[in-house]
């Protein structure tokens, strides 16, 4: 009788957190984060690295005007994203590749993939990212052909929380697919490629992402 009555008391002593104190953290939290990327936003572009710092390893992808290849500095391995300023320009994405690299700099979210270093040189711009080692959900889903629904959830409420985050910042991204899903060495989503990402203070009316 001694033991089950302490085990009930110890069980009534535990206490979770209602939905009204798990919304006030988020709230918080989120209000915390709007500060942070309104002050990062707005830092002039620095340079944090230069190519030599890296040891070059191999490219796994290309684009309009650029490639992506994984390097190495130190013991860390990071997805460096090279972009060709003269292509930039004849292609007319100046605007999109500063929006890029200005609003990487700014967000920190533990599903989107973090800026670690940024740089240029005479014909070349910069970003190194962290590297997500499990590839491509792209690439997984045309191994399995489907999650079950267990793990769709689980991805869906990573995919979810990041969009809140990023809309709470008035980010929106506006190119979701599958190829810009990465998987982390422990399995968790790292949304990637803000190319056609912008800050939206009001509206937007450009019809933009990639057409299947």
């Amino acid at each position: 009788m001694g033991n089950n009555s302490g085990s009930s008391t110890a069980t009534n002593l535990i206490v979770t957190p209602s939905q009204v104190q798990i919304d006030a953290q988020v709230s918080a939290f989120l209000e915390r984060a709007k500060e942070e990327f309104e002050s990062k936003y707005t830092q002039p572009s620095k340079q944090t690295a230069k190519l030599e710092d890296f040891k070059l390893q191999r490219t796994v992808g290309t684009g309009s005007f650029g490639r992506v290849m994984i390097v190495q500095r130190g013991n860390q391995a990071l997805a460096l994203k090279v972009m060709e300023k003269q292509t930039i320009v004849k292609l007319k994405q100046v605007e999109h590749t500063v929006s890029e690299k200005r609003i990487l700099q700014a967000i920190k979210f533990p599903f989107l993939v973090n800026l670690v270093y940024s740089f240029k040189d005479n014909s070349h711009l910069y970003i190194a990212l962290e590297f997500a080692s499990g590839g491509e959900m792209f690439t997984h889903l045309r191994s399995v052909g489907k999650y079950p629904e267990d793990q769709t959830r689980f991805y869906a409420a990573q995919v979810t929380l990041a969009f809140e985050y990023l809309h709470y910042l008035n980010i929106l991204y506006r190119d979701l697919k599958p190829e810009n899903i990465l998987f982390s060495a422990d399995g968790y989503l790292k949304i990637t490629d803000f190319g056609f990402a912008k800050v939206v203070r009001d509206r937007t009316y450009t019809l933009c992402g990639t057409p299947e």
